[in-house]
């Protein structure tokens, strides 16, 4: 399978599992990358070029790997199950040409589309300062799953949530929410009842879908960039309960798709990676 993302949105997965490295590395030369692994059910190899040495071997299922630093430009990936042949084009399993401004952080996400097949999900990262005493939630749909409405109790907050999209919620003051629900679009039998969330200052937490398992449960594969607040951690959050703040509806949406996809998951993958400012 091959597909093409459009400049700008292009992503390339060069990285190790478990690299922590400036969260802001980019330049007017680079880019920064981080790589999501949201197929379940099988380990990669990541190829910039098929007749060369993998660039990521042995990438699993719900792993994030990276920051990483790369020149600005054109390249083309192929991703194949770990230990098989590149050159054959039967074992390709996604394969992308993709371009990388500079000055820009992205997300690479291996991820099956609604019904299962497979392609190279491309988001660029927001990482612009948050305002002292708040902080960010991204929420993307990666998963092989119809869209979703998400509730506050029997009230609709938001629906129709598809595969491939993505919704940022912010600045948010910093706070923990709760009391959410989360049903197939259109539906009213909850799916998942969810516990409670915290929202840390000067942090965007980046919340992938995963699934679904074997047994057909969702999980979710999370990464958190944090040191993005304007001023240090600590700075008071002020009231932020549900029902104080004018954007209480994008809160609760924040709260309500994260925990869906991480607390109500049987496994959940988290790294958080530290800015420099």
């Amino acid at each position: 399978m091959r597909n093409r993302i459009l400049a700008g949105l292009g992503v390339a997965a060069l990285a190790t599992v478990g690299v922590a490295a400036p969260a802001n590395a980019i330049s007017d030369t680079s880019a920064d990358l981080y790589v999501v692994h949201a197929v379940p059910g099988v380990t990669v190899d990541v190829y910039a070029d098929v007749t060369g040495d993998p660039v990521l071997e042995g990438f699993e299922p719900m792993d994030v790997a990276g920051p990483l630093d790369l020149p600005a430009g054109d390249y083309t990936f192929t991703i194949v199950p770990t230990g098989t042949d590149p050159q054959d084009e039967a074992n390709v399993a996604i394969q992308a040409d993709v371009t990388l401004e500079a000055n820009t952080s992205y997300t690479a996400v291996a991820q099956p589309q609604e019904g299962g097949e497979l392609t190279l999900g491309a988001f660029v990262n927001d990482i612009s300062e948050i305002p002292a005493g708040q902080g960010k939630i991204t929420v993307r749909h990666t998963a092989d799953a119809p869209a979703v409405d998400v509730r506050s109790g029997d009230t609709e907050l938001a629906g129709d949530l598809a595969n491939g999209e993505e919704i940022v919620l912010g600045p948010l003051a910093a706070d923990t929410y709760a009391d959410i629900n989360v049903v197939l679009a259109g539906t009213d039998t909850r799916a998942i009842e969810l516990g409670d969330v915290e929202l840390p200052a000067g942090t965007n937490i980046f919340v992938h879908a995963f699934g679904p398992m074997e047994d057909e449960t969702y999980s979710a594969v999370i990464f958190t960039i944090d040191g993005l607040g304007a001023t240090p951690a600590g700075v008071p959050a002020g009231e932020a309960g549900l029902g104080q703040q004018n954007n209480g509806g994008l809160i609760a949406l924040g709260a309500a798709l994260l925990l869906a996809l991480a607390a109500g998951a049987v496994v959940v993958r988290r790294q958080t990676v530290g800015a420099e400012r």
